[in-house]
């Protein structure tokens, strides 16, 4: 938990001061520590405090994101009013998300999978749903808006409602460029 949580610390850039005024001002980091942390409860299987952590993050930010989520390092929520995770979701690495987000099921399922599967370098902007067992590729951008219902390939920038790929995501902008 605490190599997820130093990585979060990362994506967010924060220095040690940043991180102290980060507390007071209510950054977004301490409700990906408090997703991070209701998780970890969660796999141990400890009772009833996931759920309350979850409700917390409900009340104090505005999202809600599921203990039952599984998100990689360098988890960053740029905006938290109105994102919500669901159960069950699998990210990768460097997910980074906007406000009006949701991440989840549709009551449908495709090879015992039901909610999305998301690469590493992911980032879905404000107001895109990503809906049912759809899979996102690496280095991917979401469009404002955008409605995932179907599997994106890697290193595309989807938009639109169906989203469909409306340009190429540059090696050089991805962020796995910068980990070789």
């Amino acid at each position: 938990m605490f190599r997820l949580i130093k990585s979060d610390y990362r994506a967010y850039g924060l220095s040690p001061k940043g991180l102290i005024i980060s507390f007071f001002n209510a950054s977004t980091f301490w409700l990906v520590v408090m997703y991070r942390i209701g998780h970890a409860l969660h796999v141990k299987r400890v009772p009833l405090v996931p759920r309350i952590i979850r409700s917390a993050g409900i009340i104090f930010y505005g999202a809600e994101i599921s203990y039952g989520a599984e998100i990689g390092p360098g988890f960053r929520i740029a905006h938290s009013v109105g994102v919500v995770i669901g159960t069950k979701v699998n990210a990768g690495a460097n997910l980074e998300v906007f406000q009006n987000v949701t991440i989840g099921g549709r009551d449908q399922e495709r090879n015992g999978q039901i909610k999305p599967i998301i690469g590493d370098n992911v980032t879905i902007f404000t107001g895109a749903v990503v809906a049912g067992p759809v899979i996102i590729g690496d280095n991917v951008s979401v469009g404002a808006n955008s409605v995932v219902t179907k599997d994106i390939e890697a290193d595309v920038i989807v938009a639109g409602a169906p989203a469909r790929p409306v340009g190429k995501v540059e090696v050089a902008h991805s962020l796995r460029s910068m980990s070789v």
